[in-house]
């Protein structure tokens, strides 16, 4: 029988490293590790050191009838520790085993943990959970001579099994959330480069700027490695230059009140000014203002594979007499963590070209520049792609509202009905009227490019609504208004994915717009993003790409997935063929959820039909928007190439209220009876 000196002398080692790898009492290198492994596998039978240890232990698991399990931190109200404390106690408890949670975090509490470990034979395992890797936690997790799993990153020992959450993943995900979300520049805080998972966070969060396309800066990269380092002094550095960022990542969550605390005093404005995720958990979280969004861990997981790891040592232990089982390689177990996202987010609003929106905020006026406009008597014309319906008559009156009080004349309003040749000829026949102002509504990317550049030849003031045709690349017109397409995008997606979950359903159908048409896509995708990023649980089976056959599309996607209990449509128009496509094939069970609000789809939800959720966009203010947007260029003041008008979020809870917010008047009494009517509305 092989001695520990004849392993030494195989392995190429010392007998005290042989004694460390064993016994693990010291850290001992991988590769050393291995060496003396595989000699003590060679060996023509157990050598008798390895027969003792294993020996002892079963004896151990053997004497114990319950089996008592420590479950060992660093402080009493840390909260990753606690979480996982909270998930991992039952599961195990529920398994026969009694679980004891102690403290180590200084001479008394290693004390007792070590006269614990001692004099108690029936303490058969070691959980280990700490938020840094100290001395004193070196010292029990390295001396222990029972089955040991360490849960959580900062504790980083290769002799011993382990289950962390996958922080390169939470730092990958939550920079992708941001980039996805418009966002391009982001900054990250973290806590001391020195430990080694902060090595995965910087990798995580570089990894997702490449791939996303967006530029890596060194200065937002913010650490805290050392007590005199205050974040605000970080944070003004940061946020006090010409180069702010828009979003920050908060890699270690014990700077979140820190963070909160230095918005507040300078009155930074969370998310309209920045945006903020943290990786971690944060008990406080959904009850922080705004609510913290955050790659959160999933503490129920990673209990659970610590309690798969450490029954199966112990089982090995117990049951084996092979002295493998001694040396068996430890286990490494990453658990991805959930994107939880709350109200510390907003999408960033991005232009036909990529610009950032800017806030309506912006256009204001003094009096001395609306007594400008009044003695100027200047004229407007206003182009739209289809009239008579009421977002058009609302986007009039918001021009109108601005136009009144400062002495522009609207000399003509028309409409086309989407016919481009139509838009053509009266686009021609305005200009005879050498308006300073046009606003419009192009029907088509391409075919109104040549009348548009007849427009910007003459003297008259050019302002888009919704889109920019081609060839502009963002020059010779004034600016461009719209809705928050990705904030309509995660409306819409939240709204849906959160219906579907308080009803216990989870398939999706998709009917989207086919044509490249920039504001749609954009709302199209922000919704698919949303979808599949926070809401796991959910399934998107199919989509279905419409052009004016949304009817037809329904009832194909309908007979190949009959199991769809939701399904997103790019806007209200089409909505409406899907619901009578719904009617026809008896599926009114399905949910309903799209962008914009007007008479019929209102009326389905106050009945309580199968739309359940809606964004609307404010075509008064958009209107508003794009008259001050024509007034502030006349002045001879910089106005943004695009703005951003934030769209109403509504369900059948505020369908009252946000109709009287975007029409400026009551609800129609029809919509007003039904919503009295629906008897489950009612009760609830």
């Amino acid at each position: 029988m092989a001695s520990i000196k004849d392993i030494a002398k195989m392995a190429g080692v010392s007998t005290a490293t042989v004694s460390h790898v064993i016994n693990k009492t010291r850290y001992v290198s991988p590769e050393l590790v291995e060496k003396v492994e595989q000699a003590i596998k060679n060996a023509d039978s157990p050598p008798k050191f390895v027969v003792r240890r294993q020996k002892k232990i079963r004896e151990n698991i053997h004497q114990s009838q319950n089996g008592v399990l420590l479950y060992i931190c660093q402080y009493e109200e840390d909260n990753y520790a606690g979480g996982v404390w909270s998930k991992l106690k039952p599961i195990m408890e529920s398994k026969g085993y009694t679980m004891i949670r102690c403290n180590c975090n200084s001479d008394l509490e290693f004390g007792l943990v070590d006269k614990l470990l001692s004099d108690h034979v029936e303490i058969i395992g070691m959980f280990v959970s700490a938020r840094t890797d100290e001395f004193y936690i070196q010292k029990i997790v390295r001396t222990t001579n029972i089955p040991c799993v360490v849960i959580g990153n900062e504790v980083d020992d290769v002799a011993f099994d382990r289950v962390s959450t996958d922080i390169y993943k939470a730092a990958y995900d939550c920079t992708m959330h941001f980039i996805r979300s418009g966002h391009d520049k982001i900054a990250i805080l973290m806590g001391d480069l020195l430990k080694s998972y902060n090595n995965e966070v910087i990798r995580g969060y570089e990894n997702a700027l490449e791939y996303g396309g967006v530029k890596f800066k060194n200065r937002y990269i913010l650490h805290k490695d050392s007590e005199e380092k205050k974040i605000s002094d970080m944070l003004s550095e940061l946020l006090d230059g010409n180069d702010n960022p828009s979003a920050l990542l908060i890699a270690d969550s014990e700077h979140i009140y820190r963070v909160y605390r230095y918005m507040m005093k300078r009155n930074i404005r969370c998310p309209k000014d920045l945006s903020i995720m943290c990786i971690g958990n944060e008990g406080s979280a959904p009850y922080l203002n705004p609510a913290l969004s955050m790659a959160e861990n999933n503490f129920e997981y990673i209990a659970e594979k610590a309690m798969d790891l450490m029954l199966d040592r112990i089982k090995e232990l117990s049951e084996k007499d092979k002295y493998e089982a001694v040396l068996k390689k430890t286990s490494k177990i990453l658990v991805s963590p959930k994107i939880i996202i709350r109200d510390s987010i907003t999408g960033t609003a991005r232009g036909p070209f990529g610009e950032k929106g800017a806030d309506i905020n912006m256009l204001s006026l003094t009096e001395k520049e609306m007594d400008i406009c009044r003695m100027k008597r200047y004229t407007a014309v206003i182009v739209y792609h289809y009239i008579g319906a009421s977002f058009m008559k609302l986007h009039e009156q918001g021009v109108r509202d601005v136009f009144d009080r400062i002495g522009i004349t609207v000399i003509a309003v028309m409409g086309c009905q989407m016919d481009f040749s139509m838009q053509k000829k009266q686009i021609e026949s305005l200009l005879m009227l050498e308006p300073d102002i046009m606003i419009a509504f192009p029907v088509n990317h391409t075919l109104t490019q040549e009348v548009f550049e007849e427009v910007i030849r003459t003297k008259t003031r050019l302002i888009f609504m919704g889109h920019v045709p081609d060839r502009f690349e963002g020059s010779g017109y004034v600016s461009c208004i719209n809705v928050n397409e990705r904030s309509n995008g995660r409306n819409i997606g939240r709204g849906l994915g959160d219906y579907l979950l308080l009803n216990h359903k989870k398939n999706i159908g998709i009917i989207r717009y086919g044509h490249q048409f920039y504001t749609t896509n954009q709302r199209d995708l922000a919704v698919e993003q949303i979808l599949r990023e926070e809401y796991p649980e959910l399934r998107i089976c199919a989509t279905e790409v419409f052009s004016k056959d949304e009817y037809d599309k329904t009832k194909e996607l309908l007979m190949w997935h009959p199991e769809i209990d939701g399904i997103y449509v790019s806007w209200e128009g089409p909505a409406v063929k899907v619901l009578e496509a719904l009617h026809d094939i008896n599926r009114e069970d399905i949910a309903v959820a799209t962008s914009d609000l007007d008479f019929s789809v209102a009326l389905d939800m106050a009945k309580g039909g199968c739309i359940k959720v809606l964004s609307a966009q404010q075509p008064f203010e958009e209107g508003q928007a794009a008259a001050l947007c024509a007034a502030n260029d006349l002045l001879g003041k910089t106005v943004p190439s695009f703005i951003a008008v934030e769209p109403v979020f509504i369900t059948i809870e505020n369908l009252i209220k946000s109709w009287n917010t975007i029409y400026k008047t009551k609800a129609p009494k029809e919509i007003v009876q039904a919503l009295q009517e629906n008897e489950q509305f009612m009760s609830e």
